[in-house]
């Protein structure tokens, strides 16, 4: 037997304002440096990955990502340094809540584990 958590925060109005697949939406974002390659990559649509990253910038009051226009290449996106600090945060907080869970279970339920 296993256990398995989710960490997803919240608003006030217990609407989903973050979780694993805003973070995932943000890390593809920054290895791509694009919201529409992140959204692809997802097999998300395009504006679907942009609701997405619009409510949790809305419900969280924080600029995740700043898009930029134009040059030889084309434009982008990449992580602000808020969006970049919250997100680590996000990722370190959840990783320590599921061992932290992970060693409840184990004591709770030793028989589950033979």
């Amino acid at each position: 037997m296993q256990i398995k958590m989710t960490v997803r925060l919240l608003d006030e109005n217990g609407e989903k304002a973050f979780g694993t697949g805003v973070a995932l939406l943000l890390r593809r974002i920054e290895s791509t440096g694009s919201l529409n390659q992140a959204a692809k990559s997802m097999e998300i649509a395009y504006s679907k990955a942009w609701k997405i990253l619009h409510n949790a910038e809305t419900l969280l009051g924080i600029s995740f990502v700043e898009k930029f226009i134009g040059g030889a290449h084309g434009g982008g996106s990449r992580l602000t340094d808020e969006g970049r600090a919250f997100l680590e945060k996000y990722e370190v907080f959840s990783q320590e809540a599921n061992r932290r869970t992970e060693d409840l279970f184990r004591q709770m339920f030793p028989e589950a584990l033979d």
